[in-house]
């Protein structure tokens, strides 16, 4: 994330670990239809030829994961079909060792990247405080109840019976992962308004900034966060004058259908994995990752902008910081979700009627 107003797409990748576990670190990523285009057209690839990721495995549609000893099962008989904002929460704090260790035979996975589908872009009302982070309401006060409580590090919420802590205290409990959070893609012209698309963006710069300034100042020796800003990568800035904060005419925003199309694929990988200062090595150097040689692999280092990590070179906010936080400090979220890598393009994200 090296570019300013990259930060994290509402999608998190989480590298979680075992001290001495040696070349046994694998990635998983949480997605839906957009990161399983995502993964298909090139993603997989460039992730997969990265000599620190043995293997990638994703938690997507249809995917069971076994929630956690003493921990419900919170996102019932199917968790993968679960990745709105609202169940982060759920995920992070039932069914986290299970994450970890998910399809991975030759470790765990060290890097845990997530991402919310594009319907979470569409933030209708700024909402009440101190927000309420199960709420299937897309407000951007309940977005921010998710990642830290309202009275501060440390503080609990409570539901159905059980203890929940916010995303910030979990990720500071687990210091052997990454966590990339992955911001919500942006709608199509037709799927939005100008009021909800600049709250998606208000919220993803509150993330990237804000947000992760105050996780690192917390946590200065972790650097164990990386948001990776999807969003702002795709959409217009925040001052165009025909669609602001929609996607891109030449990603597919005219078409109807809020999918990013196969030149925007293209783009998030060359930011996100192959470029020469792509944000996933940023992220995981600063992690205290080693990165031996690696096979350049087709396409790598051509790309519209530069990479690094931080996402979004488009967006009017920016730190100037790696990892999209003004210390310098990288916490990535990035969601990199695919089941299946078959020939056939996803579409399950359903545009409003």
């Amino acid at each position: 994330m090296a570019q300013s107003n990259r930060g994290w797409v509402l999608a998190f990748v989480c590298i979680g670990g075992l001290a001495g576990m040696g070349n046994a670190d694998n990635l998983v990523f949480f997605h839906h239809s957009v990161g399983s285009n995502w993964l298909y057209h090139s993603l997989n690839d460039a992730l997969v030829a990265k000599s620190y990721i043995d293997e990638q495995h994703d938690i997507t549609y249809g995917t069971v994961v076994a929630a956690d000893s003493g921990r419900p099962d919170s996102l019932g008989s199917v968790p993968g079909d679960s990745t709105d904002m609202n169940h982060w929460i759920l995920w992070f704090n039932d069914y986290l060792d299970h994450v970890k260790a998910f399809d991975s035979e030759s470790g765990v996975n060290r890097i845990v990247m997530f991402k919310s589908c594009y319907p979470n872009s569409n933030i209708w009302d700024d909402g009440l405080e101190p927000g309420d982070p199960f709420s299937g309401d897309f407000t951007l006060t309940n977005f921010k109840a998710i990642c830290r409580h309202p009275e501060g590090s440390g503080n609990t919420y409570t539901h159905d019976g059980h203890v929940y802590r916010p995303l910030e205290d979990v990720f500071a409990e687990n210091p052997d992962t990454l966590f990339i959070p992955v911001t919500s893609p942006p709608r199509n012209y037709a799927s939005t308004d100008n009021a909800a698309a600049q709250r998606a963006r208000l919220f993803n710069d509150w993330l990237k900034g804000e947000w992760l300034s105050s996780y690192n100042a917390a946590h200065p020796d972790l650097h164990n966060v990386a948001v990776f800003d999807l969003f702002n990568e795709l959409a217009y800035p925040n001052d165009h004058l025909f669609h602001p904060n929609r996607l891109r005419g030449d990603y597919g925003g005219a078409t109807g259908d809020s999918h990013p199309n196969d030149v925007a694929n293209a783009h998030l990988t060359a930011v996100f994995a192959t470029n020469s200062d792509n944000f996933i090595d940023a992220a995981w150097t600063a992690f205290g990752g080693e990165i031996e040689g690696e096979g350049k692999i087709e396409g790598e280092g051509e790309g519209e902008h530069n990479g690094g990590c931080s996402s979004g070179t488009s967006g009017p906010s920016s730190s100037g910081a790696p990892f999209g936080n003004a210390a310098g400090d990288g916490l990535l979220l990035m969601s990199v979700s695919a089941v299946l890598l078959t020939n056939k393009r996803r579409t399950d994200c359903a545009e409003p009627k």
